[in-house]
């Protein structure tokens, strides 16, 4: 990763880990880093169903791409993802390995950063049969809502602070390929405990901490 690179993360985490912008508690911006070419569709198909997804936590994302930031953004809550692979379904090659780890989020000292990884060429491995027998332009439709399920598990570790996983719903800890290309995938109703909980507790402090500074 080039030097540069690695300054703008450390600016855009700083940043976050702060959270002395004032901007819209349900803004969440996404910078966004690919390692190889990507389909336009499919990322449009993530974003709609990422929207969908997210919902019951009011959330607004604002996209940006990483390479183009200049690390004086003003931005309250960030989370950086890097999508590995090629991030397209125009191709497809039977896995001949299970397909392992979809995503992943960064922890340093048991501390959730907002950094978050997800594989594409190991989503399309997993969604292999189920793209098969579709057309291209569904393919890339499935594939796109499989990027957004991967990514809304990814921001529910950092959303509610917690490296658990549950049993059901998208922060279960594995899929099947079905399940990634199935119509309907969602948090299940514990899980939108857990995240409302926890901004309700995020919320709470920041009060707390701005009554304090008001007798000052």
């Amino acid at each position: 990763m080039k030097r540069s690179t690695v300054f703008v993360l450390l600016v855009l985490s700083a940043a976050a880990l702060r959270g002395q912008v004032d901007e819209s508690a349900g803004a969440l911006t996404i910078y966004t880093r690919f390692a190889q070419p990507r389909s336009a569709v499919s990322l449009g198909y993530m974003k709609i169903e990422l929207d969908a997804i997210m919902l019951p936590f009011h959330l607004r994302f604002d996209w940006r791409s990483l390479e183009r930031a200049s690390g004086h953004d003003a931005v309250a809550k960030v989370v950086v993802v890097t999508f590995k692979g090629a991030c397209r379904a125009d191709t497809l090659r039977p896995a001949r390995q299970p397909a392992g780890t979809l995503g992943w989020t960064h922890i340093a000292d048991g501390e959730i950063l907002p950094f978050a990884d997800a594989d594409c060429d190991k989503i399309r491995e997993i969604l292999t049969s189920a793209l098969a027998v579709s057309a291209p332009l569904e393919r890339e439709g499935a594939f796109g809502r499989a990027m957004a399920r991967v990514l809304a598990h990814e921001l529910y570790h950092f959303l509610a602070r917690t490296t658990k996983h549950a049993s059901t719903g998208i922060a279960k800890a594995s899929y099947t390929g079905a399940e990634l290309a199935s119509n309907f995938l969602r948090f299940d109703e514990g899980q939108l405990r857990a995240v409302r909980n926890r901004e309700l507790h995020r919320s709470a402090g920041q009060a707390h901490g701005a009554a304090e500074s008001g007798e000052e």
